[in-house]
């Protein structure tokens, strides 16, 4: 019954998408989106920044449900960003929490227990680790396989598979994950499949157009774009899905600061301009690399020797973003540790982790 319910709200999800492109000439473009969506002006002073509402709690009328109560469970500014993320990946609802990492885990607590997760061969370090040290001892498991063919993602689901769980771009190796063999595998199985779309933000691919039950983002990263936020969010069009994830965060706590909301609302109105120069960036030092004598192999999809780069055509738009990965012809620790120090010579490169 779980399979059926999934399958019929797929087909209703698409034919009200249908009708929504039908009349979507009246729907802002996509870029204004980043820097409109989900702002309002203060209905107090008119103000066209969204408020910073840095209170605990709020106060209420005896005996009278209030829609503000306490900031764990809501807060004014974290329900701007939330309305924004929602509108950039084409509708929906969406739930943000303090960092990716914590995000999954509010996800993965939807799941029953003894229930079982598919990924790929590989994952983010973190979500691997998530899902080894802290949901298999709880008895939710996970299979990893390979998602370069319908047979094998077919051959590693059983009948406690209850998520197709993908990176649209793997990390580190920037593997392209091919939605719509995901979505067409999703469909034929009544399996719903949920993807991580930190290294392709809505500006670039939208997970949605693939049929995805939820999408998962790292507001650390390009969302937010200036390393100073920690936080995470799951954007779905389910609204069961997205009422459990409310509960969740109110309970659990796990909840994103309003101040750490409003850096990342500010910050996710450039991400166009940025995204489109940092994948110019990337793009010629990945060109510049992949003639080097000393470097082997470049992994990134927007070279047109990468594997997956006829995928990465069809999915990602407006560039391939900020990130690749090199591996060199002879590997020798004192040579990394010279590039190293050489790249930060200029002040430009800095050795750390995260994007």
């Amino acid at each position: 019954s779980y399979r059926n319910i999934f399958i019929k709200k797929v087909l209703i999800d698409s034919k009200i998408k249908k009708q929504m492109s039908q009349n979507n000439h009246h729907l802002p473009n996509h870029e204004t989106l980043f820097v409109h969506a989900g702002e309002q002006p203060d209905s107090l002073t008119g103000a066209l920044a969204p408020a910073l509402v840095r209170t605990k709690t709020y106060k209420q009328k005896f005996g009278v449900k209030s829609q503000w109560e306490y900031s764990r469970g809501q807060n004014p500014t974290r329900a701007h960003l939330e309305e924004k993320l929602a509108a950039l990946e084409g509708d929906g609802f969406a739930t943000v929490f303090a960092s990716g990492l914590a995000a999954e885990t509010m996800l993965f607590l939807t799941f029953p227990q003894g229930s079982n997760i598919v990924i790929p061969q590989e994952v983010y370090g973190g979500t691997l680790r998530l899902l080894k040290n802290v949901f298999l001892p709880y008895g939710i498991t996970h299979t990893q396989t390979d998602f370069s063919s319908r047979e094998s993602i077919v051959a590693a689901i059983t009948t406690k598979t209850k998520c197709l769980f993908v990176e649209a771009l793997t990390n580190p190796s920037l593997n392209v994950i091919d939605l719509s063999l995901v979505q067409s595998v999703s469909q034929e199985t009544g399996i719903p499949f949920v993807a991580d779309m930190t290294f392709t933000p809505p500006y670039t691919t939208q997970g949605f157009d693939y049929g995805a039950y939820a999408i998962v983002h790292s507001l650390s990263k390009y969302l937010s774009g200036h390393n100073d936020v920690l936080g995470g969010a799951v954007i779905t069009q389910d609204k069961d899905l997205h009422q459990r994830l409310q509960c969740l965060q109110k309970t659990v706590g796990a909840v994103l600061s309003p101040d750490e909301c409003y850096r990342t609302i500010q910050g996710i109105k450039t991400l166009p301009m940025r995204w489109k120069h940092i994948s110019e960036s990337a793009h010629k030092v990945a060109e510049y690399l992949s003639s080097h004598p000393k470097i082997q192999r470049v992994l990134y999809p927007g070279l047109p020797q990468n594997q997956g780069h006829a995928i990465a055509q069809q999915q990602i738009k407006n560039g391939y973003g900020g990130v690749l990965s090199f591996e060199l012809a002879t590997e020798s620790q004192e040579r990394i540790a010279n590039f190293v120090e050489k790249a930060q010579a200029s002040r430009v490169i800095t050795y750390a982790e995260s994007l």
